[in-house]
């Protein structure tokens, strides 16, 4: 697989009902312990992803996936140059509610 192709990258967040995809190339870059109100569905296109979720750190690598459960505590760490494509899938309360 590659990295993610400059075009795309400028796309940012494409969105709908049901959820959000991003794509991202990231490098020399870690996140704090956070949480998304999403379930997260990621790949990896190029790189490793070092994803911590429930305190065990896990290597995410190209053509893997990996699901983050809605709400649930993770940090991510990007030591070498990185590509990912993230699926925000909302909650279906939400979506029927008309909450985002």
């Amino acid at each position: 697989m590659a990295h993610i192709p400059t075009p795309l990258l400028g796309l940012g967040k494409l969105s709908s009902v049901a959820g959000d995809v991003t794509v991202a190339t990231r490098e020399n870059v870690s996140t704090a312990v956070h949480t998304h109100p999403t379930t997260n569905y990621v790949t990896v296109t190029e790189g490793i992803l070092y994803l911590t979720i429930h305190g065990v750190e896990r290597e995410v690598r190209p053509g893997e996936w990996c699901i983050i459960p809605a709400y649930a505590e993770h940090a991510e760490r990007f030591v070498e140059k990185t590509s990912v494509v993230v699926f925000w899938i909302k909650d279906q309360a939400d979506q029927s509610s008309g909450r985002n």
